[in-house]
C-alpha cells in the first residue's frame, strides 16, 4: 500500500512537493514472498519512505542475532534490491521492535523503514517509544525536518576508547562460521554478518563527542561524496 502526501508549498519549504509511504506485510509463499522487492523498493526522484512487516533477519538491524541460511536466503532480495534503488535502513541497529507474547521466541526486529536519498536529509530520528498497544508489535515514532533545524550529528570520540574494556567482549563475541562451500554471494553475507556485529559491539561501547559551537548542522554524509 502507497499513500500520498502533497505539500504545494514544498515538503519544508523545499522543492519537493510530493512524500510518498509504502506499508508492507511480507510472509512467505512458498519459495518466495507475498510482497516483492521490486515492488517493494522502485526508484524516485521525490521523498519515499518504506515500513515493512517483512519477516525477515539481518544483521544490519540485528547484530547478535545468528543468522541461519535460511534467513540469509529470504532476506537477500530486500537488501539486495534497497541497495541500488537508493534505499538506506533507519533501524537503529540492536533496536527490538517484536516481544512474543510466548517465551518460545525471543525479540527480534521484523518491523525496517528504509528511506530514499530524497528523504534522508529530513530524517530526524527512528525511535519505537510508544506505550505499549496490546500488539507483540511496538509502534515506532519517526521524526522529519527540515535540514537546517537537525542537530548536530554526535560522532564517535576515538580518543576516549577503553580497549581494556572493549577486548575482553571481542573475545566472547559469537561470530559465525564461514561457509564450507562458499559461493561469491556466500561469502559476501557471512562477512556482511561478522562485520556488522563487530562494528556494533565497538560502536556501542565507545564514547560520543559533545557537539560544539562549530559543529555544522548543515552537514550530511551524502556531501564527502562530492
Amino acid at each position: 500500500m502507497a499513500v500520498n502526501f502533497h505539500f504545494p508549498e514544498g515538503l519544508f519549504d523545499t522543492y519537493h512537493t510530493l512524500l510518498r509511504f509504502y506499508n508492507s506485510y511480507s510472509i512467505a509463499s512458498g519459495h518466495t514472498r507475498s510482497v516483492s522487492a521490486v515492488d517493494l523498493f522502485p526508484q524516485h526522484d521525490f521523498p519515499s519512505l518504506v515500513l515493512g512487516d517483512l519477516n525477515i533477519h539481518h544483521s544490519a538491524s540485528d547484530p547478535t542475532r545468528l543468522l541461519c541460511t535460511y534467513d540469509q536466503f529470504i532476506r537477500s532480495p530486500y537488501f539486495d534490491r534497497a541497495s541500488p534503488q537508493l534505499f538506506s535502513l533507519l533501524n537503529t541497529p540492536g533496536v527490538y521492535i517484536r516481544f512474543p507474547f510466548n517465551t518460545h521466541h525471543r525479540p527480534a526486529v521484523l518491523d525496517l523503514s528504509f528511506a530514499n536519498t530524497a528523504l534522508l536529509p529530513y530524517f530526524c530520528s527512528w525511535n519505537p517509544s510508544f506505550p505499549p498497544t496490546g500488539s507483540d508489535h511496538s509502534a515506532l515514532t519517526i521524526i522529519l525536518s527540515p535540514p537546517l533545524l537537525k542537530p548536530p550529528l554526535w560522532s564517535l570520540n576515538w580518543k576516549l576508547m577503553d580497549w581494556g574494556h572493549i577486548w575482553p567482549l571481542l573475545a566472547d563475541l559469537t561470530l559465525a562460521a564461514p561457509p564450507a562451500r562458499p559461493t561469491p554471494t556466500s561469502l559476501d553475507l557471512w562477512f556482511d554478518d561478522c562485520l556488522a556485529k563487530i562494528t556494533h559491539l565497538i560502536t556501542s561501547n565507545t564514547p560520543t563527542k559533545r557537539p560544539s559551537s562549530y559543529s555544522k548542522p548543515w552537514w550530511t554524509p551524502e556531501l564527502s561524496q562530492l
